[in-house]
């Protein structure tokens, strides 16, 4: 029986690669199709197409991905480039090119660890990247709708990506011989290329929204209603789980406004009242207690930076384990769910997330690390007084021109993303002089 499937465009090195000889020189593309047949052969009707089984087109496809892994670089961007890519048209073909290079270099990063492919978590995450990369190979310039279903429909399927790609490498840490050091540097490069290729595909559906137009990056993010609305939600999390909430003030300082995203502000913000709320609630037990205490929060900037600062009196952080804060690994609760030695998921007995979906307030064990804003030039900055409390500090490059931190030679080792220095993880961009 044939099969049916849209012609697929191959550039002329992966078949160059593979023995074959381009057979449209016009445009030095070869398209290919599949049929349920093990014959090869030149299409009549078709110039510049082939006829190949499917278990020689998926290998095909799978030499492609590795050929835009190792011989094509990503091209990392700033809040700036990504602001003014406007034009559909033109960011369509950016993408078109440039998502494929991060979607098999993702791949090649997972093939990374040895022994991934006995973990059902990190088999899972490579297919799915594998059926992005397959997806955006069948389209072309002019497949313009079928472009924004394709990304939209990505962005569901990657929508849990976190949970597994964290699940699969405590596992993997876990049940192999991988060092906490290996494991946190795979997440800190898997987590922020994933970050970068997130907002690119959230710019173009951005801009190409049929009733309200517009950028994922806000050319005038507010800090303070962007923090005060990450405030509701956290609280609102916390009554879930406890019952009451300790107060949070919130003090600006300058108006400040800059060029950001403020769903990922949001983000950061939310995963740090998270965390101080639960330490007051933690320490002090009860309301009354906490009222004299209100978490606060300053907002202030100059010309080149902004700065937030989170103060609880949540009892602090042990000395002893500042320097496991920033790693995957560390969680001060026991994950929801973990993945046994045999790649299934195990549930633990005792989970406390709710069946109502509610998210837990603890346990994860991501939140510090990923709020880390590495990917825009930023770093933050943890001061702990044990027994007492704790200051966290968010540094911003308010300018919007730090460029994204994307490993572009995968031969390379695996780069230290940041370093513990006084309580503070740096970006690797500036780990000497902290320099947004």
């Amino acid at each position: 029986m044939n099969r049916a499937c849209r012609l697929w465009p191959l550039p002329w090195r992966a078949c160059a690669n593979l023995g074959f000889r381009t057979l449209n020189s016009a445009s030095s593309y070869s398209a290919f199709s599949f049929r349920a047949s093990p014959t090869f052969t030149a299409s009549s009707r078709l110039p510049g197409t082939v006829e190949v089984s499917k278990q020689r087109f998926e290998e095909l496809l799978e030499s492609e991905m590795v050929h835009f892994a190792r011989a094509m670089k990503p091209h990392p961007m700033t809040l700036q480039q990504i602001l003014h890519l406007r034009d559909p048209t033109e960011l369509r073909e950016f993408l078109l090119e440039e998502l494929p290079i991060r979607y098999a270099r993702r791949v090649q990063l997972i093939e990374s660890l040895p022994g991934w492919n006995s973990f059902g978590s990190m088999r899972m995450i490579r297919s799915l990247y594998f059926d992005a990369f397959r997806r955006l190979r069948a389209l072309t310039q002019e497949d313009k709708d079928s472009f924004r279903s394709e990304l939209q429909a990505i962005k569901r399927r990657n929508g849990n990506m976190l949970f597994h790609v964290v699940r699969g490498a405590r596992a993997m840490r876990t049940n192999t011989t991988l060092a906490d050091e290996q494991v946190n540097r795979f997440l800190d490069e898997f987590l922020t290329a994933r970050i970068g290729t997130d907002i690119l595909s959230s710019q173009y559906l951005a801009i190409t929204r049929p009733d309200t137009p517009t950028s994922v990056v806000n050319p005038e993010c507010d800090p303070v209603g962007v923090v005060r609305s990450a405030a509701r939600d956290a609280a609102t999390l916390c009554r879930h789980h406890y019952g009451w909430s300790p107060p949070i003030d919130i003090v600006d300082v300058g108006q400040v406004r800059f060029p950001f995203i403020s769903q990922y502000l949001n983000y950061i913000m939310f995963e740090l009242l998270k965390n101080s709320l639960r330490a007051m609630v933690e320490k002090f037990g009860s309301r009354p207690e906490a009222e004299a205490y209100p978490i606060r929060v300053v907002i202030c900037g100059d010309d080149d930076t902004v700065v937030l600062r989170v103060s609880d009196s949540g009892g602090g952080i042990p000395l002893d384990d500042m320097e496991q804060v920033w790693s995957y690994m560390y969680t001060t609760a026991r994950p929801a769910c973990e993945e046994a030695s045999n790649g299934e998921m195990s549930p633990n007995e005792d989970d406390d997330s709710d069946d109502d979906g509610v998210a837990p307030l603890a346990g994860f064990g991501c939140g510090l690390p990923l709020s880390r804003p590495c990917y825009v030039g930023g770093w933050l900055e943890l001061n702990s007084i044990p027994e007492f409390g704790t200051d966290t500090y968010l540094y911003l490059n308010r300018a919007g021109n730090a460029q994204e931190e994307l490993r572009t030679d995968l031969d390379a080792a695996l780069p230290i993303r940041g370093s513990l220095l006084n309580g503070a993880y740096y970006s690797s961009a500036s780990s000497v002089s902290p320099n947004l």
